[in-house]
């Protein structure tokens, strides 16, 4: 199991929920956590902060990750100042259940695949090349259970996005593993074990994914036996 103190990781979508437990969780194994979020800077700083007055280190980065120019040029200068990113986890995604009544099918589903699944794409484009010349990068890409559910047609957009995600994660896996840089997928959901699994739970998951240095290409189910694969 590899140590990942000292190490720079970059978590999308950190600001709240998942991404917030996660960013805690790595913090506490002593990285350094790039707080993500796109609006909501107050609640990101809330997340900076717990995490510096638990001992560990926090930098907000303010961005919409799905804006190409805007992530490379902000992404730049981040690491200009704090070195390469070495763990990179996508976590952000577009609430299904948050879509506002006046947007069209049309630009619900645009903007669903912008976030979850541009918003992965981008990030690893961006960090994975300094990966590749430093020999060694970390990627997890957080996906669901409805990538593998028949959707219905409130859920065809995320699902879709999530699916997406899959395919992308075995590109780059495939591509990056000569360079001791893996990429893997953690797909969270709910149900026969009667309980959806907690926040801790997932990213204590996806910190064993990062950890374990010889897994790639690969999807960890933690779904309480909701979608078994064969």
């Amino acid at each position: 199991m590899e140590d990942i103190k000292g190490k720079n990781v970059l978590i999308t979508g950190a600001s709240q929920g998942l991404g917030a437990v996660i960013a805690e969780f790595f913090a506490a194994k002593g990285a350094r956590i790039f707080v993500n979020c796109a609006h909501g800077i107050e609640k990101a700083e809330g997340v900076a902060k717990t995490i510096k007055e638990a001992g560990g280190e926090a930098v907000v980065f303010q961005c919409d990750i799905s804006n190409e120019n805007e992530l490379n040029s902000k992404l730049e200068t981040l690491q200009k100042q704090y070195g390469g990113i070495d763990i990179l986890i996508n976590n952000a995604r577009l609430d299904p259940y948050l879509r506002k009544a006046e947007m069209s099918d049309g630009e619900w589903f645009d903007k669903t695949l912008a976030v979850n699944l541009k918003g992965a794409y981008l990030p690893i484009l961006a960090v994975i090349e300094g990966m590749k010349q430093r020999g060694y990068g970390r990627i997890v890409n957080v996906s669901s259970v409805w990538a593998y559910w028949p959707a219905n047609r409130r859920m065809m957009a995320y699902s879709v996005s999530k699916a997406g995600m899959h395919a992308m994660t075995r590109g780059f896996a495939k591509e990056a593993a000569p360079y001791n840089v893996t990429v893997n997928t953690v797909a969270p959901a709910t149900v026969p074990l009667g309980r959806g699994a907690s926040s801790e739970e997932i990213a204590e998951v996806i910190f064993n994914t990062v950890v374990s240095g010889f897994i790639t290409g690969e999807t960890v189910n933690v779904n309480g036996g909701a979608f078994m694969p064969v």
